[in-house]
């Protein structure tokens, strides 16, 4: 039986169940609903190698999910080495569909499970992208379906569906053995409807201020998506796609710096990353915030080199040559948002996004690459902090009129930091280069207090600059009744605080939701209004009970709960390869991941305790053919703050591959107290060189603090290779009385791996 493509026949069977399955009825079914379907019986249905030279995608009769054939793949050289098949003319965009594909290895010397990946790739009009649709573990001598959904953007071209193993630096046997692929197939998925008989967030909240998400591409592709940012929100934060690493453009800056005698002043931009969202807002005359322009992080590091050069020990380039760049590329970009969507309103732009570190003498980040020290500002070591001023001078002389200008900032609650952001912002109100103050508001649910959001609030306001919480959310991990019921009462104390200093007189303008549902947020867990079915939670019915006059009774929700979705974050890259995702991927109570790429939690830190580095024994070495399992390295910085203790974990593997979920971490000082805590997590994820490049584990990690020793560990496993990234954790612990902790001395860092300690 050849390729089927059959259209409107029994489109219910199009309700899949993501997950991985490892029995299922031997006896195809003999019609599904707007099915892609290749079952390899007769031909190779289009597929081939996805290497080059010897790989080879063949039809074998040695293994057969159904019927008598399937695809063997083989002559492996590159764990990319896979099957992959042109889907370019077979699937429609901007359709969501769920994809899936059975998979099977056998071998008497390979280990009993192994991770495969299901991958998207298209490319976007500047670059190809790669994207997972999903990955899994395959267990050894069984078939095994990889199902997962996606979007096909809009704008996509030469879209590929592949197939390969999971990616290891160094490939040994196992890492590029034969498999065997059957039955692929790739169906319409059947969405959830939005509801649409409840209250519209924008219209009870009109007489405040504006409601807005934040949203990311991949959010607003499914259709409820859409019909969901239009029901219920006036204002659309751009989440990754206008952050400088989406627009700064290489390959058109290196031809102009070409075939301009060299000038190395004018970096070239592009708008493709956010030509989907740039059109809905378009569309749907939705205002847009402009996310960000002026970052220490999601800035490729080439912009700030002479001559862009992407060399590592290429110098940087000089003040004068970076403020010209600046310039140019603000200018640059505003206009061609200008000329490209005439018609769009953005309404605000964060100018410049997270400047400040309140643990530097200066208040300012320390010099030096984000990419090399997280944290670190290249604006910092290039220009110094004259780029603030310098960025709102140019973003003022470019925006378009009445644009409102916009510093943004995380932890913009916490005494210290925002005095340093309060002197920043007096400075530029003097000169008449600011308008507003993005407060992220990036809560947990018990941090920050209420009254330290007023303080804040009150404290900014003074400047008569405009207040706006940019970037709402409020992490919750646990998905039960009882969590989201208290995950409301938290929500609606903030709101009703809002809506009532609003009515005061304090200037607020906006409140912006990070994210369209729980299941794309860049925190993971349950941390929105909305669930992954896009279906209100309590916490939408507790902000609008008494604000919204329509509303008489408050429904009684039972909330579905749904596995974590973590979006992919993709960067733009020249594949290695991509939250973005991470999302703007931000600092601990912030994304700016989803991502992309990135985020990062980082309270208020006064730090006081060198970073301890747990020794590296040398591995055992397996035999040839099986993966080689590596030993955890840790380092640790750990900071007083006054009344709680924050921390830094990165993991890393000294050679071979661990599994994170095996790692147990320990540790202890003088100055630990015995009395009960508060444990939070406020970041953890995978930050890694290559593809998937970024994957939150926010929600697995725990922590026990007992007898002065606080116990890490992580519930998630996932594999992390050396020499390819690291697990980074950030933490904070504090006496449940919130009374003054002592300096931590002296700290004993101890790790185990598969419950054996690393010597």
């Amino acid at each position: 039986m050849n390729r089927k493509k059959l259209t409107a026949i029994m489109t219910a069977l199009a309700l899949l169940i993501t997950g991985v399955s490892f029995y299922a009825p031997s006896e195809k079914a003999n019609a599904y609903g707007n099915l892609i379907y290749d079952d390899f019986e007769d031909s190779l249905d289009g597929w081939g190698p996805r290497g080059s030279n010897a790989e080879v995608v063949a039809l074998s009769s040695e293994e057969a999910y159904s019927g008598e054939n399937s695809l063997k793949v083989s002559n492996r050289t590159k764990t990319w080495h896979g099957a992959t098949c042109d889907k370019t003319s077979d699937l429609t965009l901007g359709e969501t569909y769920v994809f899936g594909i059975w998979i099977k290895y056998v071998g008497n010397a390979y280990a009993s499970t192994y991770k495969f990946n299901l991958q998207l790739q298209y490319n976007d009009g500047v670059s190809d992208q790669y994207k997972t649709i999903k990955s899994a573990s395959v267990t050894k001598g069984a078939w095994t379906y990889l199902e997962g959904e996606y979007t096909i953007p809009t704008d996509a071209t030469n879209v590929f569906i592949y197939v390969e193993s999971e990616y290891k630096t160094s490939a040994g046997a196992q890492d590029l053995m034969d498999f065997y692929v059957d039955d692929f197939k790739a169906t319409p998925a059947v969405l959830p409807e939005i509801e649409k008989n409840i209250s519209s967030l924008k219209d009870v909240f009109a007489p405040y201020f504006g409601i807005g998400a934040g949203a990311t591409a991949n959010e607003i592709a499914p259709a409820p998506g859409k019909d969901l940012v239009i029901k219920h929100y006036n204002l659309l934060t751009i989440g990754n796609e206008l952050k400088p690493d989406a627009v700064l453009d290489y390959n058109a800056t290196i031809a102009y710096l070409n075939d301009n005698s060299g000038n190395q002043v004018n970096p070239q931009v592009n708008l493709r990353a956010a030509r989907t969202l740039l059109e809905f807002a378009r569309d749907n005359n939705i205002p847009v915030r402009g996310h960000t322009l002026v970052w220490h992080a999601q800035t490729p590091d080439w912009f700030f080199k002479e001559n862009y050069s992407t060399a590592t020990d290429a110098p940087w380039a000089s003040k004068e040559v970076m403020l010209a760049r600046l310039e140019n590329y603000i200018k640059n970009l505003m206009n061609l948002i200008e000329t490209t969507y005439p018609t769009v309103e953005f309404y605000a732009w964060d100018v410049v996004n997270e400047a400040v570190d309140p643990n530097t003498a200066t208040g300012m980040r320390n010099p030096g690459s984000n990419y090399t020290t997280s944290g670190n500002s290249l604006w910092m070591q290039t220009v110094g902090s004259d780029f603030i001023v310098k960025a709102f001078e140019y973003a003022r002389k470019y925006a378009p009129a009445g644009c409102k200008l916009f510093y943004n900032d995380y932890n913009e609650y916490e005494t210290k930091k925002s005095s340093f952001i309060f002197d920043i912002l007096k400075g530029l109100k003097e000169k008449n280069l600011v308008d507003g103050m993005g407060m992220q508001s990036h809560w947990t649910m018990d941090y920050p207090s209420l009254s330290m959001f007023e303080t804040a609030a009150r404290k900014y306001n003074t400047l008569g600059i405009e207040l706006q919480l940019t970037e709402l959310d409020i992490k919750q991990p646990d998905g039960s009744s009882t969590a989201l019921t208290n995950q409301a009462t938290r929500y609606k104390l903030l709101i009703d605080k809002v809506v009532n200093l609003k009515k005061e007189g304090l200037k607020i303008t906006a409140v912006i939701f990070w994210g369209v549902t729980d299941a794309t947020s860049w925190l993971g867990g349950y941390p929105l209004l909305f669930d992954a079915s896009y279906k209100a939670k309590p916490s939408f019915y507790s902000i609008i009970k008494d604000w919204d006059t329509g509303v008489t009774t408050t429904p009684t929700v039972t909330p579905t709960i749904t596995p974590t979705i973590t979006p992919t974050v993709t960067p733009t890259v020249t594949p290695t390869i991509t939250p973005t995702v991470t999302p703007t991927i931000t600092p601990t109570i912030t994304p700016t991941v989803t991502p992309t790429v990135t985020p990062t939690i980082t309270p208020t830190i006064t730090p006081t305790v060198t970073p301890t580095v747990t020794p590296t024994s040398t591995p055992t070495v397996v035999p040839t053919g099986e993966p080689v399992e590596g030993v955890p390295v840790v380092e640790v910085s750990t900071a007083n703050n006054g009344n709680y203790i924050s921390q830094k974990y990165t993991v890393s593997a000294s050679q071979g591959t661990i599994d994170v979920s095996k790692v147990l971490i320990t540790f202890t000082g003088k100055g630990m107290s015995d009395k009960a805590h508060n444990f939070w997590c406020d970041h953890a994820a995978l930050k890694l060189s290559v593809s998937p490049f970024y994957k939150s584990l926010n929600g697995y990690v725990a922590g026990n603090l007992s007898n002065k020793v606080l116990t890490l560990s992580i519930s998630k496993s996932e594999e992390l290779a050396a020499g390819t990234g690291n697990l980074s954790i950030e933490i904070r612990f504090a006496k449940t009385d919130w009374s003054t902790y002592d300096t931590i001395t002296d700290p004993v860092v101890k790790v185990y791996y598969n419950g054996k300690l690393v010597e």
